[in-house]
């Protein structure tokens, strides 16, 4: 197994579920010369597999479809570039020799979810950005040309099949959804294709043997068709990290959200000429102070979810807010304990005790002055309002209530206000 400790440029780390999946000797060159750039296969026996792999539910396709619950995309696989996604009984489609894809199986599959959150980590991704499919072809058939937005592994379970893969010339990094030949191009692909789209001929194909244990990588914008010499079986990997641009629209619309301005909906858009000539005049004003506020974003703030995946540990720039309809209450059990509950509501509507816990009685000024107070504060000056109170303790007790759902913690910072008061 690899040393967990050795890490690629990136935050990438080769451990035990990449391991699993491409062998030690393979995870490491992945990681080191492949991912996220360049196509990479290896071969190895299903027996080798992680377990996640070889358990029940993927014994086979009539296995998985006893157990899926999902939509289904159907088509004449090498034959039409066309498909169809209904809710239907994959094995049955397949029987009328369609090629079926299953978009989402992880649920279905007994340690999938864990194993897929062991991958992130181990790719230095974000969490949530890989998900689990699966693939079948009848004999004869496969997948038409064409190229995905996401970086897909595939691996063969049952039957043999070949890839044909390319490099997609002049379109590094495509967005949006796949596109090939026969295919219609999505809106966000045109702005993508200023040189025109993308087109496979002449491209240097390499061919590409599946049997089953096969492990295939091919990063986004790799063009690849299939045809399976046999019925064949396999699962996917779909891997859509955010880009730069969408946590930087995420974050750029969590300080317009602040303002008011921005805020206000566009009701003369179609009014009379004048009016639109205001509108315009208003709205160049506006976007003449986007550069201010782009310059409130940094790096380091692309690198956060778009809202918090956990709260802890806080830090003395974290910012929270009390959640409307959580309670918090206390008593005093002796001079030195206090009896600590929260009730917060759930997604559904209902609430229930999140938090029944102690807590040092010195903290009842500050739990006081936690349920009174609605508006916005920074963890740094909750901590120097009560200096009474040991800084880890403060520290904890934000966190324990953050996670009772009390407080939020926010993931945005706080809009920075215009100095109008020009030159002196």
């Amino acid at each position: 197994m690899l040393d967990p400790s050795s890490e690629k440029p990136g935050g990438a780390v080769a451990g035990a579920a990449l391991a699993a999946l491409f062998g030690a000797a393979g995870a490491q060159e992945f990681l080191a010369a492949r991912w996220p750039e360049r196509h990479y296969a290896v071969h190895r026996t299903p027996q080798q597999l992680p377990p996640v792999l070889r358990g029940p539910e993927l014994a086979s396709l009539d296995a998985l479809a006893q157990r899926y619950r999902g939509a289904v995309t159907f088509g004449r696989g090498a034959r039409d570039a066309r498909t169809v996604s209904v809710d239907a009984h994959a094995a049955n489609l397949f029987r009328l020799g369609l090629t079926v894809y299953l978009p989402d199986i992880a649920p279905f599959v007994a340690g999938a979810p864990a194993w897929l959150q062991a991958l992130e980590r181990e790719l230095g991704l974000p969490a949530a950005c890989c998900k689990l499919g699966a693939f079948a072809s009848p004999r004869d058939d496969g997948v038409v040309c064409h190229f995905d937005a996401d970086d897909v592994i595939s691996i063969q379970l049952q039957g043999r099949k070949v890839f044909h893969v390319a490099p997609v010339e002049g379109l590094p990094y495509p967005a949006g959804r796949q596109f090939g030949p026969g295919m219609l191009p999505g809106d966000e692909l045109y702005p993508q294709a200023g040189a025109g789209f993308p087109r496979p001929d002449g491209a240097p194909f390499e061919r590409i043997a599946m049997a089953p244990g096969s492990v295939l990588f091919l990063p986004r914008g790799t063009w690849h068709r299939s045809e399976a010499g046999e019925d064949s079986f396999s699962v996917s990997i779909g891997i859509r990290p955010p880009a730069a641009m969408d946590r930087l629209l995420q974050r750029l619309r969590d300080l317009l959200l602040q303002d008011p301005q921005w805020r206000r909906p566009l009701y003369e858009a179609h009014g009379t000429g004048a009016q639109r000539d205001a509108l315009a005049a208003r709205l160049d004003g506006l976007i003449g102070d986007l550069p201010r506020l782009l310059d409130q974003i940094g790096g380091a703030a692309l690198l956060q979810p778009a809202t918090p995946q956990s709260v802890a540990p806080l830090t003395d720039a974290s910012r929270l807010q009390k959640v409307p309809m959580a309670r918090l209450d206390y008593a005093r059990l002796d001079g030195r304990r206090l009896a600590l509950t929260v009730t917060a509501w759930d997604q559904e509507w209902i609430e229930r005790t999140t938090l029944a816990t102690e807590a040092p009685a010195p903290a009842a000024d500050l739990l006081d002055w936690l349920a009174r107070t609605d508006a916005p504060f920074g963890a740094a000056a909750f901590y120097r309002h009560f200096p009474a109170l040991p800084q880890r303790d403060k520290q904890q007790l934000l966190e324990l209530l953050t996670r009772a759902g009390f407080l939020r913690l926010l993931w945005f910072p706080a809009l920075a206000q215009k100095d109008d008061t020009g030159p002196s």
